[in-house]
């Protein structure tokens, strides 16, 4: 066992699962941007209803235990979405941490190796989805007593959809599209869900009385001006306060922290930088505070889902949701709200954001010390370990600066890794804790999620958009896009 390697793991499985070929040739920009776009779309469009589960929600003995992990990994319940993205992020951000690390050996340098690395991460998120599925399924989530066929159909679903998006976001990772493909669609999944949830049309029930309410809190707004069942003051306060489905203030500090986090990006420190080969030739070397984006609080936000679902196994199958067991003691139950959200107790609640922030102060007010402190301490330690292994620490760029002959301006050339370090783990570590901390903010305002997704999404976005403008530019500005967007070409802006 000595020589035994954790990727070797993955050897029988390299001919069995299947793999997207890289492109033989750099695609043109177009063809970047329109495998990126169909990317999302086709998983926008897979948000079918499982074969095989009512429809109707009320039917439900169990409802959704991690409501307010979602919309951070792009899931929709009880639909083949239920998991999203969250397999593939989090195989694929343990993986690699674990190889930075060294505690799996793997030589990136050889092609065998990263193949079978890549294999593994398919493989372990692959196996999340079915741990996951039927976690879900013998907790009685998807109704009781379900038959054997139903359970196979159910596996079927859940976990073919799961190896479909694996494999549509492998067709981004490798080359066809721009960025991470699972952050691609991350980016527009969470986009549309604003959208949704500002203007949503989609009638939810909320009580036993069949009484419905928009999902869009502007279009609920509207509908409280003509509701039978509430006064036009009613329908008003509902659609700034209600907790169990979107309102107008979460949408508000929606807003505010998606521009912050656009005031964010643009932040950074200059270092003066000058040529070792060449007089005269002085520039800035830029330090980012946002330099690994938003990768520390998805590994936050991956903790968070692990705790809640090994939380839910032990609560759910084994105690049975009983409050007079002795796990429910003392991990707490889980109570239905609107027979939409399961909200689990004290002291599970303190790792779970509350649903409003006036119920939060009278009900957990522990919740906004522990709950913020998990946040940030995993964000920044991520953000720390991260920077170290991914070739962007103070060492990393010290030999990047000596190859190309740069040294920083009034400093020894022997002492730039010193005078890196003061700056780059700072930098990426506070902007890692000032992200947690808005997430934080975010979600003990009642936002369930939509804070640390927002976040994401907008860090997403602005990846993307780097990359895009990046990618035209070495083109030289060859893009028939650009006929259709009435943008002049690069020979007819140098006139």
């Amino acid at each position: 066992m000595a020589g035994f390697r954790l990727i070797d793991v993955a050897k029988p499985f390299l001919p069995l699962l299947p793999e997207v070929e890289l492109p033989f040739e750099t695609l043109p920009f177009d063809e970047k941007i329109v495998y990126t776009i169909f990317a999302g779309i086709i998983y926008l469009f897979a948000e079918f209803p499982l074969v095989g589960v009512s429809k109707d929600i009320q039917s439900f003995p169990i409802n959704d235990p991690i409501y307010f992990l979602r919309g951070v990994f792009a899931a929709t319940p009880r639909t083949l979405l239920e998991f999203g993205l969250f397999p593939i992020i989090s195989s694929g951000l343990i993986l690699q941490l674990l190889a930075g690390l060294k505690y799996i050996k793997v030589n990136f340098k050889i092609q065998q190796d990263r193949e079978l690395f890549q294999t593994l991460t398919k493989l372990f998120a692959l196996f999340q989805y079915f741990v996951l599925a039927n976690i879900f399924i013998f907790s009685g989530y998807y109704g009781n007593n379900l038959t054997i066929v139903q359970i196979l159909v159910l596996n079927a679903q859940l976990i073919g959809s799961g190896l479909c998006t694996i494999i549509l976001s492998e067709v981004i990772d490798k080359g066809y599209g721009f960025i991470s493909g699972a952050m691609i669609i991350n980016t527009i999944v969470i986009s549309t869900n604003f959208v949704a949830d500002t203007i949503g049309i989609t009638q939810i029930k909320i009580d036993d009385a069949d009484n419905t309410e928009a999902q869009g809190a502007l279009i609920n707004l509207i509908q409280g001006f003509r509701s039978k069942n509430k006064t036009i003051v009613g329908g008003i306060i509902s659609a700034f306060n209600r907790d169990y489905l979107p309102n107008l203030t979460t949408t508000f500090i929606v807003i505010i922290i998606a521009a912050i986090i656009c005031y964010l990006q643009s932040c950074r420190v200059e270092l003066a930088i000058r040529s070792t080969r060449a007089r005269g030739m002085n520039n800035v070397y830029p330090i980012r505070l946002l330099s690994i984006g938003c990768l520390g609080l998805l590994f936050s936000y991956v903790n968070l889902f692990y705790i809640h679902i090994a939380a839910f196994i032990l609560i759910q199958l084994v105690a049975n949701n009983d409050p007079s067991s002795i796990i429910c003691k003392i991990l707490g139950h889980y109570e239905n709200v609107n027979n939409i959200l399961a909200v689990p107790t004290f002291p599970l609640s303190l790792l779970t954001p509350p649903r409003s922030l006036i119920g939060g102060l009278f009900s957990q007010p522990l919740t906004f010390i522990v709950f913020t402190l998990f946040i940030v301490s995993t964000s920044v330690w991520f953000a720390k370990k991260w920077q170290a292994i991914s070739g962007s620490s103070a060492r990393d760029v010290a030999v990047e600066f000596k190859d190309q002959g740069i040294t920083l301006s009034g400093r020894r050339e022997q002492n730039i890794s010193k005078e890196l370090d003061k700056v780059i783990p700072v930098a990426s570590s506070t902007g890692a804790a000032i992200l947690a901390v808005l997430a934080a903010c975010g979600e003990l305002l009642g936002l369930k999620g939509k804070a640390a997704g927002i976040i994401v999404g907008v860090a997403g976005g602005f990846s993307l958009l780097e990359l895009i403008t990046l990618d035209y530019q070495q083109t030289g500005g060859n893009s028939n896009l650009r006929a259709v967007l009435g943008t002049p070409s690069t020979s007819a802006t140098q006139f």
